[in-house]
């Protein structure tokens, strides 16, 4: 009898270390599972640590006394709460969202403007948000989300014909002769065309294509600084086409003394003194070399008065345009 009492007892206690060795291993496996974990808490500007056994980020927060209101949100550093985890509280805040025109309020608690977005059906591929996805919500504040759209198109312009300048010693400097007339030509342009919620705002040039050759126009461009003169070939720094008139040096009455003081004669012209000063020499085609020593109340501007010695001279050249070249 006493034998088998021994034997139960011996069998009891081996079933106890056994049970005790299983629910330690239990424990082991699940991390003690109902153990306390230290949890860390961020709402409304203060972050503290609270120790719990709660698995539940909410019922962990109503134990830390953070009361979650309608809209509020919240976020788990860790896929679930454990020793370690960080629980922040986003309270809703009311925001303004612009789309296509329209402008909404919203009350979120969403923690960035891509949330916001997605929680609205905003989140695509050809839509901008202002500001970016990452940027954390604030109260009162504004987003704007943009449709952005391309379509590629192609068409047809002119291909500008360029210009051509010539250097040419024939010409006098100053003087410009088209030798052959530009025309334009044709050309493909491949655009891409931009839109912001289907308002176009901008293109790019992707290709172009020239279907028609443009004509380049030349233009031969006078470089002779020189003319040929009754004392040889002279030098001038510009040619100014003037209207002239001629006059003797008795007219008006007076003693033929010219504004410069010198006697007016043959050779001697009236100028505007504020084009062509006094004392310039100048070269007048059909008249000759000349110093511009005097002026007159109707020579203004472009006007030069000649000099002739017989009336009969002066009647002959009347008025007419002449080329004055300004003489170095």
């Amino acid at each position: 009898m006493s034998r088998f009492l021994k034997k139960g007892i011996s069998f009891n206690r081996k079933k106890l270390v056994l049970v005790v060795v299983l629910t330690l291993a239990v424990l082991v496996v699940t991390g003690f599972a109902w153990s306390y974990k230290k949890v860390n808490v961020i709402a409304d500007g203060r972050q503290f640590s609270v120790n719990t056994l709660d698995n539940n980020a909410e019922a962990v927060l109503t134990k830390a006394g953070v009361a979650l209101k309608n809209g509020d949100e919240y976020r788990l550093s860790t896929q679930k709460v454990m020793n370690g985890t960080t629980i922040e509280v986003y309270r809703a805040v009311p925001i303004t969202v612009v789309y296509k025109g329209q402008s909404q309020t919203v009350v979120t608690g969403k923690p960035t403007v891509g949330e916001v977005a997605e929680s609205l059906g905003l989140v695509k591929d050809n839509i901008k948000l202002e500001p970016g996805s990452d940027a954390k919500v604030v109260p009162d504040m504004t987003v704007v989300a943009t449709t952005l759209s391309e379509k590629i198109v192609e068409k047809q312009e002119a291909e500008l014909f360029q210009v051509i300048r010539r250097p040419d010693p024939t010409l006098e400097k100053g003087v410009e002769e088209v030798e052959n007339e530009g025309k334009d030509g044709v050309k493909s342009i491949t655009l891409k065309i931009k839109f912001v919620d289907d308002v176009q705002n901008g293109e790019e040039v992707l290709a172009e294509k020239v279907i028609v050759p443009a004509t380049p126009e030349v233009i031969r461009v006078g470089v002779r600084d020189t003319v040929e003169t009754s004392r040889g070939s002279m030098r001038f720094r510009r040619i100014d086409s003037m209207e002239a008139t001629a006059y003797n040096p008795w007219d008006g009455g007076g003693a033929g003394i010219t504004a410069s003081g010198i006697q007016a004669r043959h050779g001697v012209v009236a100028v505007d003194p504020g084009i062509i000063p006094l004392g310039t020499r100048v070269y007048i085609p059909g008249y000759g070399l000349a110093l511009a020593a005097d002026t007159g109340g109707d020579i203004i501007g472009n006007r030069i008065d000649l000099c002739f010695e017989s009336y009969a001279e002066a009647i002959h050249f009347g008025r007419r345009t002449v080329k004055v070249y300004i003489l170095e």
